[in-house]
């Protein structure tokens, strides 16, 4: 097994250094996401993921990061997956990904991915585990975390450094959104963060096998989670989608990609 090497600070200040734009467009899964205009995509850094950085290099667009945080996608896709990583000018996976691939991958992997560290697995655990985040984010004020004591409540964080590790919401989404926040973005907008019924994917063909997804189940959980962020965090984060399930209040719509951003509910 190829060793580990997590993604570091002065790996961070570098990418910070090599950013193009001040918007960030996180390019996601909701079938939202295809109605952006290649203007709109070109005129940003964009954080792509799983299959919708496919998308963009059909249009002859590369991600600025290709982020997978699902090690299903690597392992079932893996051609579409290594096209992502060729093209894309960084690409971050966590250690699921690493793990669940075979030695020989993950070699490769260890080669041209940054590792990110997932915080938490389960937003559900004892009083013991619970107390040992607490203890954690007491050392780490840069994480951000709603520990209850009681294990039938869901713990909710959010980091502002992804070099600690990022925090769980049953969608890479969140992840994305903690990386785009740790590279310092003034502006973070969301493409096809819809959490509409059946979550489908904008990238997925007929008659293609089509991994399964829990996210439209999840939907309330996930925004319990962007709740929490909004009040705590209140990042520079905006939306796209019109067709969205999560409120505007905790994520506002905008009117346009570039290097403005207005709120329609300024």
């Amino acid at each position: 097994m190829a060793i580990i090497s997590f993604f570091s600070q002065a790996q961070l200040a570098q990418l910070r250094e090599q950013r193009r734009h001040s918007t960030c467009l996180l390019f996601l899964s909701g079938p939202s996401a295809s109605e952006v205009s290649l203007s709109q995509l070109r005129a940003t850094d964009i954080i792509a993921v799983n299959g919708s950085a496919g998308y963009l290099l059909d249009q002859g667009i590369n991600p600025f990061i290709y982020l997978v945080t699902d090690g299903r996608f690597a392992t079932q896709r893996f051609e579409a997956f290594k096209r992502h990583v060729t093209a894309a000018t960084f690409t971050f996976i966590n250690q699921e990904v690493f793990d669940a691939a075979p030695t020989d991958l993950q070699r490769w992997l260890a080669e041209r991915c940054f590792i990110l560290k997932e915080l938490y697995k389960r937003e559900k655990s004892g009083p013991i585990k619970k107390l040992k985040y607490a203890f954690f984010c007491a050392r780490h004020p840069s994480v951000m975390m709603d520990v209850p004591l009681s294990r039938k409540k869901r713990m909710k964080g959010f980091s502002k450094d992804i070099t600690l590790g990022y925090c769980n919401c049953k969608t890479v989404a969140y992840a994305a959104i903690q990386l785009a926040y740790s590279l310092g973005y003034p502006k973070i907008i969301c493409a096809g963060f819809d959490l509409t019924s059946g979550g489908q994917r904008f990238y997925d063909r007929p008659g293609e096998a089509v991994m399964p997804s829990e996210i439209s189940q999840d939907a309330q959980k996930i925004i319990t989670v962007l709740r929490f962020m909004r009040e705590k965090i209140n990042p520079p984060l905006f939306t796209l989608s019109t067709t969205t399930a999560i409120p505007y209040d905790i994520i506002p719509l905008v009117e346009q990609v570039g290097e403005e951003v207005e709120s329609r509910d300024q």
